[in-house]
């Protein structure tokens, strides 16, 4: 029998990130499908998976952080329960899904899961300067990635970036894909719900991600207008943004009172899931051009739902994409009007996308991480 450790500490179910529905996702198929080894999950939550619904040989164990270290509360908080746990329980293997945590007990390996470099991007900040907290959290996690015994990466660009970046081992990364929340899938959208976000089945572009970051919302509300202005986009199309409007820049703000709102642009700022499947449902076609993406989860959610995409050429995103989305090359707010009033026309176009978005996303599947990422523990112990 096997001992592994999971750090869970990326999971806030009450406010759900990418990387949080990954760790619940992942772990708990893990938990489901290996019987023969031992698991113990930690986190800052007071619950990630209800404890009727965890195995006997699987653990869940809350801790608090240090709130006095101020910044640093979660990060030391998070390494002395590892630490402390590691002396304590025989662990053969500590999987670290967002933060690394360096050991130095050579009987525990080490899997860190490093999505991306998106903070060494400039994008990432545009052009504000990031606060202690973040320079701190870049640094560990990006310098302290050498010290893991394997990386799992979430898509082949990142893979080749991390190695040519970071200066790691190619043969020490492997990349084993994401997968949907099993709650999206294709159906017809629920009007009441739409109704609700003022928006109708059919007539709206969709935007899912962290506003104020890479994901250049800024040259989407452009091509947007432009579209409309130069390329016979309909005045009843609208785009919505989901994200937290919290984060959002000021002068996004200020677009968005002047003319993007008059010409049908609208912040829905976080929505729930259940809200964001009908979302889904009923977009013409999910819209990220971003500067830079480790792997691009709004895409593989809406390829789930039925909807096609429209992406940039950069980073991950043609990779996860696929045929089943147009391509259009990064920061061409031209091209990328053009792409939305092509799509939005062309009915035809929307269903062959839309097939094979629903085909493509089955390479998508938190059973087929779980899976593989099993392998990769038992690749790590075994012997």
């Amino acid at each position: 029998m096997k001992h592994f450790l999971i750090d869970a500490t990326a999971c806030a179910p009450q406010n759900p990130t990418g990387v949080g529905r990954l760790v619940q996702q992942v772990a708990g198929r893990l938990f489901d499908r290996d019987s023969e080894n031992d698991y113990l999950a930690f986190g800052f939550a007071r619950e990630i998976w209800p404890p009727a619904r965890l195995p006997p040989h699987a653990v869940y164990r809350r801790i608090k952080p240090w709130t006095a270290l101020g910044p640093l509360a979660m990060e030391a908080s998070r390494r002395a329960f590892v630490a402390w746990r590691v002396a304590r329980w025989k662990t053969d293997l500590l999987w670290c899904p967002l933060d690394m945590t360096p050991l130095y007990d050579e009987r525990t390996r080490v899997l860190y899961s490093l999505h991306d470099l998106a903070r060494l991007t400039p994008e990432h900040h545009h052009g504000a300067a990031p606060g202690l907290r973040d320079r701190l959290r870049t640094t560990l996690r990006y310098r302290l990635a050498r010290r893991a015994d394997l990386l799992h990466t979430i898509s082949n660009f990142s893979a080749e970036e991390i190695a040519a970046r970071l200066g790691i081992d190619r043969g020490k990364i492997r990349v084993i894909y994401p997968g949907a929340d099993p709650l999206f899938t294709a159906g017809e959208p629920e009007a009441a719900v739409l109704a609700r976000f003022e928006l109708t089945a059919g007539k709206y572009f969709l935007f899912v991600g962290q506003l104020g970051r890479q994901k250049n919302e800024d040259g989407l509300i452009e091509a947007f207008l432009a579209a409309q202005r130069d390329n016979g986009l309909a005045d009843d199309v609208r785009l919505a943004l989901v994200g937290d409007a919290a984060a959002m820049r000021f002068g996004t703000r200020r677009q968005l009172q002047g003319e993007a709102g008059r010409r049908g642009v609208t912040l829905l700022g976080r929505v729930a899931d259940a809200d964001l499947l009908q979302l889904y449902r009923g977009a013409i076609a999910v819209t990220l051009p971003s500067f830079h993406e480790g792997f691009g989860l709004p895409v593989v959610e809406a390829m789930a739902c039925g909807a096609p995409s429209i992406v940039s050429d950069a980073t991950s995103l043609p990779e996860v994409a696929g045929d089943a989305g147009l391509i259009v090359p990064a920061g061409r707010a031209a091209e990328l009007a053009a792409a939305l009033a092509r799509l939005a026309g062309d009915a035809a176009l929307r269903a062959r996308l839309a097939e094979r978005a629903g085909e493509r996303a089955k390479l998508f599947t938190f059973e087929r991480m779980a899976a593989e990422m099993h392998r990769l523990f038992c690749e790590m112990t075994d012997g």
